[in-house]
């Protein structure tokens, strides 16, 4: 049977009207102070949903206060903030499509000047490359969590979480890719520690694992996503070693859990891994038989062949969503889809 992109799609009782999602992308429009979403990035959403999204999965969200990485950044773990999202979610519900919040800590990726004099916090004092986004400071020497600490982060997901589905979101995303927080304990570069989070696979996914069983004490399994990668933003030139063996633990992982939607983020959907010659779409799809979110530069044309050959469940895009809201019009009508241009299109919500 040949399935299409437009057509409907079921997570359990999480239906959706079309394969077809926004994915997620960091705008900055929220307010730098009290983290506090406005209509404008209300309306932004709800035009996307307006023109028929299936999903939407929001911009990165920071669970605390500590969880930011550039100016501008929403946040889920105040009361106003969780409020501020419920003009977001009303809106897109109007249109039948479903949101999920993108909860996120980026960890060493930010800078004292972002979190109001605050150091960046890590799994190790281990300095990320490059530098903070914006800002355009060197990235700092970030403070070691102490167990005590990361067992309150953990915490601040659990509550982040429910904060969302309080705000009206149909579920969330854990954003465990690009060397942000969880990656980083992930990442054997990254992480040097010798307690129960650091040193073997098993231990450095712990943290992914403790989270994901917290949060869906107050989320249905069925709606949340697990977002990962192995491309880091905090270490351009990070490869994994075994591809084949990190993707089968994070699976076993969320299998365990009964999670059902995993989002791997790649550059360009269908590129093979340095040290597989396998996509890392390809090697999820080995190892899991739930729902996978094919992401990453896709030609908007073969995203129902995608669909149709079992290589992912639902198709996501992301900078054609800004420069085309009524993107989905646009696919069923084949209508040309117009470019992405950073320069005009980064600076404003349309």
């Amino acid at each position: 049977m040949t399935r299409s992109i437009f057509s409907d799609y079921k997570i359990g009782n999480l239906a959706l009207d079309n394969r077809i999602v926004m994915a997620p992308m960091t705008r900055g429009f929220a307010d730098n102070e009290t983290g506090e979403v406005n209509q404008l990035i209300a309306d932004y959403y709800g035009r996307r949903a307006r023109y028929g999204a299936g999903l939407i999965i929001t911009e990165g969200i920071a669970i605390n206060k500590l969880a930011k990485g550039t100016y501008g950044i929403p946040g889920i773990f105040t009361h106003r903030q969780t409020l501020s999202w419920e003009k977001v979610t009303r809106e897109v519900h109007q249109y039948k499509t479903k949101i999920f919040a993108q909860l996120w800590h980026v960890g060493r990726v930010s800078h004292q000047e972002i979190l109001k004099g605050h150091a960046p916090v890590a799994p190790s004092a281990i300095v990320a490359s490059g530098h903070v986004h914006r800002l355009r400071k060197p990235f700092q020497v970030p403070k070691p969590l102490s167990l005590a600490e990361i067992y309150q982060i953990i915490d601040d997901y659990r509550q982040a979480a429910r904060n969302a589905i309080e705000a009206g979101f149909d579920g969330i995303e854990i954003h465990a890719a690009h060397g942000y927080l969880i990656d980083q304990f992930i990442s054997e570069k990254s992480n040097l520690r010798q307690d129960e989070f650091g040193g073997s696979l098993q231990n450095r996914l712990r943290l992914l694992d403790l989270i994901i069983k917290e949060v869906k004490k107050v989320v249905p399994n069925n709606r949340i996503s697990i977002r990962v990668s192995e491309k880091k933003d905090d270490d351009k030139n990070y490869v994994w070693e075994q591809p084949e063996e990190m993707v089968r633990a994070i699976t076993e992982i969320l299998s365990k859990h009964r999670v059902k939607i995993v989002h791997p983020s790649v550059e360009n959907y269908g590129d093979a891994l340095k040290n597989d010659q396998r996509s890392l779409h390809e090697l999820f799809r080995k190892y899991w038989k739930e729902t996978l979110i094919a992401v990453g530069n896709i030609d908007p044309n073969k995203g129902s062949a995608i669909v149709d050959e079992n290589q992912g469940d639902l198709v996501a895009f992301g900078q054609l969503f800004i420069s085309n809201p009524d993107l989905v019009i646009r696919l069923k009508a084949n209508q040309e889809i117009l470019p992405y241009h950073k320069k005009e299109q980064l600076k404003c919500l349309n």
